[in-house]
């Protein structure tokens, strides 16, 4: 087994690039410290083919990127019908194919809208996009307290039967639009993705994200963390850990801090940065 630590997104961060770093290096630069992220930006649109070759070439081979799904695939365009969402699919599936043989794909990150609720219907939706990414891997993330009744255990057993890997979110527990910490194992992977415990702006929309995230993990939360880090681990073959409190340097500074409790070292080509040996 093996456990990666990352952050959502290499684009922010505050403080983490030297001042100087042209924004077309931050990734490369990403690279040297870390060896995985989760690339948010395609929730908003598809990257380029000739991005993603740039992506290829800034990163080391067993660098991973965890990509989100496009939103009309996963309905957060409000009135979407399946067969928008089916086509959405495959225009994701054309543009990511000679990535994902790349070896640099990870897993195709669902987080589904805080408003979709445990049903029939929904299953069923589920189901076929994921018959749509069969070559692909598969995360879901479950943003509706319906889907965790009697513990989720009905969530996580239909996740086992369409080999998708359960997201284990950490959030602030305010209400419908939120759901627990359900640590369990669904797939060959598991996912930690932690959004901070900020329940004064989990429902904002602020002028950018980092309004809502807006939360800096203690090393007594941190501790337990790294705890269930290691129990989902005992299950899976491969854990990513993702802090996705992205104000300031908030996310850097936890998943640096998540390293070191795990004994993570950085690539040994890599050099002093702002943040201590990089």
């Amino acid at each position: 087994m093996a456990i990666r630590v990352g952050t959502c997104a290499f684009t922010d961060h505050e403080g983490f690039y030297p001042p100087a770093l042209p924004p077309g290096e931050r990734l490369s630069y990403y690279a040297r410290r870390f060896d995985l992220v989760e690339v948010d930006s395609t929730f908003y649109g598809l990257p380029r083919p000739r991005t993603l070759e740039r992506w290829v070439e800034a990163t080391p081979a067993g660098f991973t990127m965890d990509i989100k799904a496009e939103r009309r695939m996963t309905g957060h365009v409000r009135g979407i019908a399946l067969d928008e969402q089916i086509a959405a699919c495959r225009e994701f599936r054309a543009r990511f194919e000679d990535f994902r043989q790349s070896g640099r794909m990870g897993s195709v990150l669902l987080q589904f809208p805080p408003w979709l609720r445990s049903t029939q219907e929904a299953q069923g939706t589920l189901r076929r996009l994921r018959e749509e990414l069969a070559s692909f891997k598969v995360s879901v993330e479950m943003r509706n307290r319906s889907w965790c009744r009697e513990d989720g255990e009905e969530l996580l057993a239909f996740l086992r039967e369409i080999g998708a890997a359960h997201v284990v979110a950490d959030e602030p527990q305010v209400g419908q639009g939120s759901v627990p910490l359900l640590a369990a194992v669904t797939d060959e992977l598991a996912i930690l993705r932690l959004h901070g415990r900020n329940a004064d702006t989990w429902y904002v929309r602020g002028e950018t994200s980092q309004d809502r995230f807006y939360y800096l993990y203690s090393l007594e939360e941190l501790t337990a963390l790294r705890r269930t880090a290691d129990a989902l681990a005992e299950s899976a073959r491969e854990v990513h850990v993702l802090f996705n409190n992205n104000h300031g340097d908030f996310a850097i500074r936890g998943a640096l801090t998540m390293q070191e409790m795990l004994g993570l070292t950085p690539r040994p080509d890599s050099q002093e940065g702002l943040f201590g040996p990089l």
